[in-house]
């Protein structure tokens, strides 16, 4: 049996980890929502609440990213020359439409105990137990989103760095809610409900972002310039490259897909064209990583 070369032994143990990171990062996210909503409504902190649904949302978007991650991973087909990344985006699109829904309510009610506490209406402050729980929150956020930053770094993941990015704001969510929580307890009672009100607002304005980047990839918006000067620039040290005349580069879930036209000296045949546009395939895959398939057409450069 022959045993597999080292890079092909890498790619396997990296897009294992992937797909663990996202299976711990399901779990983690849906465990902190249900704990916090739990403390939230028994310890009656309307901020707790509002905290458990940024990890709710990460749930979802963890839950996709998993899922996403074996969908996304099916090699191109017949019907699909493109692979399958975009589900992800789909997925995000949906599930952004879901969270606004779910916020808007807690928006609502939110507001009421704002304004109640400002006339002067009696309302109860939450419960000290649920400044333990943001703590808990933060801590747990910050170590989930050190470790999916660290995967998604390693695998070119834009879904696993999204929610690594997600669960660092939700640390910081928690940390004002700690806060909040204390200053109600103290007295300040308009302090929970209020910042209950500011997370909603933060969460819908998140979600209208999400929405906006899910619509951009499914509309196959092209690549930050940075990334496609990089390909550029990876593609003029080719030998026999003269100029890249036009390029096209767009992401497909957690692949990017490049349509070239480069010029080639004149003299050379169709055949020694043929080596060099196999080449530049092959050095953008070596140093950049996530290219899921380069179309090159070569043509001869005319001065």
């Amino acid at each position: 049996m022959h045993a597999l070369p080292h890079k092909a032994i890498t790619y396997i143990q990296c897009m294992s980890c992937e797909k663990r990171a996202g299976m711990i990062a399901v779990f983690a996210n849906l465990a902190l929502a249900m704990f916090k909503l739990i403390v939230g409504v028994l310890s009656g902190s309307k901020a707790v609440i509002g905290d458990s649904l940024y990890s709710f949302k990460d749930f979802l978007t963890s839950l996709v990213v998993f899922v996403g991650i074996k969908i996304s991973g099916k090699p191109p087909d017949e019907n699909h020359p493109y692979g399958h990344g975009k589900i992800e985006f789909v997925a995000i699109f949906l599930v952004s439409l879901l969270i606004i829904g779910g916020t808007f309510f807690l928006f609502i009610h939110s507001v009421k105990d704002v304004w109640m506490t400002i006339k002067g209406i009696d309302t109860n402050p939450p419960k000290f137990v649920a400044f333990w729980a943001a703590i808990i929150s933060m801590v747990a956020n910050f170590r989930l989103s050190e470790y999916l930053h660290c995967i998604g770094e390693r695998m070119k993941s834009p879904a696993l760095l999204a929610s690594a990015k997600h669960n660092h704001s939700d640390a910081v969510s928690s940390a004002f809610v700690a806060v909040a929580v204390l200053l109600t307890t103290l007295g300040l009672h308009v302090v929970d409900p209020l910042v209950a009100v500011m997370e909603t607002v933060d969460l819908i304005f998140l979600c209208f972002f999400m929405i906006k980047d899910a619509l951009k990839s499914l509309l196959d918006s092209s690549l930050e310039g940075r990334i496609v000067k990089q390909i550029e620039s990876n593609a003029l040290i080719v030998p026999g490259v003269k100029r890249v005349a036009s390029l096209n580069a767009r992401k497909t879930g957690q692949q990017i897909w490049v349509e070239m036209v480069v010029k080639i000296d004149p003299k050379l045949t169709l055949e020694e064209g043929h080596k060099i546009g196999k080449q530049i395939e092959l050095t953008l895959k070596k140093r950049i990583g996530n290219i899921g398939g380069v179309n090159v057409a070569i043509e001869p450069l005319v001065i």
